[in-house]
């Protein structure tokens, strides 16, 4: 009643001091007045995010793009980047391939442990990210960087950057993040380059294979990932991503993919085939499949 009372205070004056009980009269202006300002907030909404769209739209970005920006936050996520008015956002794990420090190594590797490398510099053990400690040390509100465009989607007025992949060697974000934006274009470019070169050979490598949608398959884990994307290898030179959001929602009969280990042999589903760049999106399948 409280509640009640309240809301019809602040939306119908003429509500204080009358009857708690209004008639039905009373009650039905009291609901076309909730109602046409329930739809003109809606109606704000969705100009604001029209007038977004055309925002995003007018500065014509492409995937493999360098843009410049500026820094509006961190949080443990990532960063915040501000273009011309439209928000991008990069999260941890795309500001450098960040090197993991003794400690972590210590968790991974015991002496005696087999390994198929020779040699690894701690650079090149893990796409580890960074906390939110390193990402204040590197990034400052206000300040002014270089990224490359990683993923784009108009309709849902979302941008994502990445200077990791503009990184000459790992870890240079973290040791010259300036020196990482001067050279951005010729990275972007160099990047953009092998990217091509391997999205052909991954498509030739499908289109051989003959995979399609539906197809159930045993693959082999190439690597995990973030914790919850894993690339299984499903054919020769054809590897594909399962992505396990929530392991917590994983029935019985697919615990199998909560713990997910490199050489692994698992069965999987293809859910889709890109035949622009030869990727695979994959999903996992109960044991009795």
């Amino acid at each position: 009643i409280g509640l009640m009372g309240g809301i019809a205070a602040q939306a119908r004056p003429d509500f204080i001091g009358g009857n708690l009980w209004p008639d039905h009269h009373k009650i039905a202006q009291f609901n076309s007045y909730t109602a046409q300002y329930a739809t003109e907030a809606s109606d704000t909404s969705q100009a604001s995010r029209e007038e977004k769209k055309h925002e995003l739209q007018a500065l014509g970005l492409k995937l493999g793009d360098v843009v410049q920006g500026v820094v509006q936050g961190t949080n443990k996520t990532g960063v915040r980047i501000g273009i011309n008015g439209v928000r991008a956002d990069m999260t941890r794990y795309n500001i450098s391939h960040s090197p993991l420090n003794l400690k972590d190594m210590n968790k991974i590797f015991k002496t005696g442990d087999t390994i198929k490398e020779a040699d690894m510099t701690r650079y090149n053990i893990s796409h580890s990210p960074l906390n939110l400690k390193d990402m204040n040390k590197i990034f400052k509100t206000g300040d002014t960087i270089k990224a490359m465009v990683i993923y784009y989607n108009l309709e849902q007025v979302r941008v994502r950057l990445s200077t990791k992949r503009l990184e000459p060697t790992p870890g240079d974000m973290l040791r010259d993040p300036q020196g990482v934006y001067a050279g951005a274009e010729e990275a972007a470019k160099a990047h953009r380059l092998g990217a091509a070169v391997a999205d052909k050979q991954k498509l030739q490598c499908l289109t051989a294979s003959g995979i399609k949608a539906g197809d159930v398959l045993q693959g082999t884990v190439q690597s995990v990932q973030q914790d919850r994307d894993a690339f299984i290898t499903i054919a020769p030179g054809v590897d594909g991503m399962l992505r396990i959001r929530k392991r917590s929602s994983l029935l019985p009969s697919q615990a199998i993919y909560a713990t997910l280990e490199p050489g692994q042999a698992v069965k999987v589903k293809v859910l889709f085939c890109n035949m622009d760049n030869g990727n695979v999106m994959l999903s996992g399948v109960s044991e009795t499949a």
